[in-house]
């Protein structure tokens, strides 16, 4: 499938651009951004490295997965990040928010987004996704976009240095195509 921009109400999704580097990095470097993730922050270089092949495969002509800068429409400024990937057979989406843009509704607004995708253009059967139990702002979004948990699996993955690299409960989450319908009709 050919790469599709998106837009809702006040986000549009896009490819990343090299410009958008120095708000990615600041985003993948901060501890606040990372703080329920396994693994620590990764170095500037690593990131940069990882951006720049992002943007080389952004290049592809058919796409597998979809993995969008997520930017403000009256600045058109990046401000997190939305993935749907695991296509055909497991679909999974997920999303990234800078924490200077939490609590603002825009991580609901793209969870919805990337559900409208995955069920209404690629007519998807089911999306998964997950997060550590101890993210209270990803489940709630998932959750206010109509996911439903489907397993609390305890003492799954392990924590990085700001849980004291405890072990961490994981929550799973799902959602059918006719469960979206039913309510985004």
């Amino acid at each position: 499938m050919k790469f599709i921009e998106l837009e809702s109400e006040r986000l549009i999704y896009r490819k990343f651009k090299k410009e958008d580097l120095p708000i990615y990095l600041d985003m993948c470097g901060s501890i606040d951004n990372n703080k329920f993730k396994q693994g620590e922050p990764s170095s500037e270089a690593d990131i940069s490295e990882w951006f720049n092949k992002t943007i080389s495969k952004l290049e592809d002509d058919e796409y597998t997965s979809f993995h969008y800068a997520v930017c403000i429409k009256s600045e058109n400024r990046l401000i997190g990040e939305v993935f749907l990937f695991g296509l055909p057979d497991e679909p999974e989406v997920g999303w990234d928010v800078h924490s200077d843009y939490w609590n603002q509704g825009y991580g609901t607004e793209m969870g919805k987004t990337i559900l409208r995708f995955g069920f209404d253009i690629l007519d998807l059967r089911r999306i998964i996704s997950g997060c550590n139990a101890y993210n209270t702002g990803s489940y709630r979004i998932m959750e206010k976009i109509g996911m439903r948990r489907e397993a609390h699996f305890i003492k799954a993955k392990k924590g990085n240095s700001t849980l004291n690299y405890e072990w961490c409960d994981w929550f799973q989450y799902a959602i059918l195509q006719e469960e979206w319908k039913a309510v985004n009709i």
